[in-house]
């Protein structure tokens, strides 16, 4: 060999040798970061505090919080609001809770005398997971560790006055402290800034319908034919003595009251002298009102034709399919109203307010 092809040769061994190295390298690298990553496998797993879903830090979910019996959603507020006795509604009404600390008897601590005297409030009281009771059976001899005390916060009577506001809230104060109790708001604690807004509504959708069926030739009805007409299944008579439309969907609500022209009962007999009817609806306590309302359209224009008579209005302007159709769109926008406030028209809510 000459010179040149030992100098090759070299070259090529040095190369090979550094490749070697290289990769005898590269491998105790490799084989390092294995047993690294074996002897961490625990950590590796996903948990709660490494999990990207529910990380704390940078939560993208975060996992259901249990109720903390002190806080202001507890369990025990929960379940009060769960089993509110039948008749408080909290869309009309502010309710205060009291727990107290010992179980109470009797009413003492209740200031049942200085209750009576605020007019629309009412007070519940429980023992543990009793059935509540309220009015009459609260004696003496009652025991209880819960109390609800219940104010109506408007109502055709009007809005409450800050004399009332005040009355209530301080009789709140003073049962609470008696009893040693744990005082909370389930419903409308700011009551002057409630009851004003609920007012606002009440006057907004307090609206009594009157129409009038009217003979539409003679000065009065025939006889034969009232008797005939006030016999109809769908007329009842109630225990008030007033003529009124039955609700094909409710027995509880009549659609209209069946008045004289001048508002007054009426007496229905052979020898009636009658001028004419007046329809009485009164919207916010009727149950499905614009259904209810063609419901009495129908029976009117039976009147009208087994009374030989003409539908009109208050003033005795005659009411046409399209005057009708116009009643019918506000009807139809108060009985929205009251839906969106979800104090459903008809409904023993609604009774309260507009009573």
């Amino acid at each position: 060999m000459n010179e040149v092809q030992l100098t090759l040769l070299f070259l090529g061994l040095f190369v090979i040798l550094i490749m070697l190295i290289h990769n005898w390298i590269q491998l105790r690298k490799y084989n390092k970061n294995e047993n690294k990553a074996n002897k961490s496998s625990k950590k590796s797993e996903i948990t709660d505090e490494n999990d990207p879903l529910f990380n704390l830090a940078n939560p993208i979910f975060e996992r259901e919080k249990s109720l903390d019996p002190g806080s202001e959603g507890s369990a025990s507020e929960h379940l009060i609001r769960e089993n509110l006795p039948n008749g408080i509604f909290r869309e009309i009404e502010t309710v205060a809770s009291i727990t107290s600390k010992k179980i109470q008897e009797g009413t003492k601590n209740l200031f049942i005398e200085r209750l009576s005297k605020i007019t629309d409030a009412r007070i519940y009281v429980r023992n543990g997971n009793e059935i509540w009771t309220t009015g009459e059976a609260l004696d003496e001899f009652i025991r209880f560790d819960q109390i609800l005390i219940v104010l109506l916060m408007a109502s055709r009577k009007g809005v409450k006055t800050e004399v009332e506001i005040k009355g209530f809230q301080s009789l709140v104060g003073n049962i609470k402290d008696a009893v040693d109790g744990s005082l909370f708001w389930l419903a409308n604690q700011d009551i002057a800034e409630e009851s004003i807004e609920l007012n606002k509504f009440r006057i907004e959708v307090d609206q009594s319908l009157f129409l009038k069926v009217i003979p539409k030739s003679d000065s009065s009805f025939q006889s034969g034919a009232l008797l005939e007409f006030f016999d109809s299944p769908k007329i009842t008579y109630s225990k008030n003595g007033f003529h009124e439309l039955k609700n094909s969907t409710s027995e509880k609500n009549n659609i209209c009251q069946l008045l004289s022209l001048s508002g007054k009962k009426l007496d229905i007999n052979p020898d009636t002298f009658l001028q004419g009817i007046l329809f009485k609806m009164d919207v916010p306590n009727t149950k499905n009102i614009t259904y209810s309302f063609n419901e009495m359209i129908r029976v009117i224009n039976l009147c009208k034709a087994n009374l030989n008579g003409v539908l009109v209005d208050v003033k005795s302007n005659e009411l046409n399919d399209e005057k009708i159709s116009k009643i019918y769109v506000s009807l139809k926008t108060i009985e929205d109203k009251m839906i969106k406030k979800n104090i459903m028209p008809g409904s023993d809510a609604a009774k309260k307010i507009f009573s």
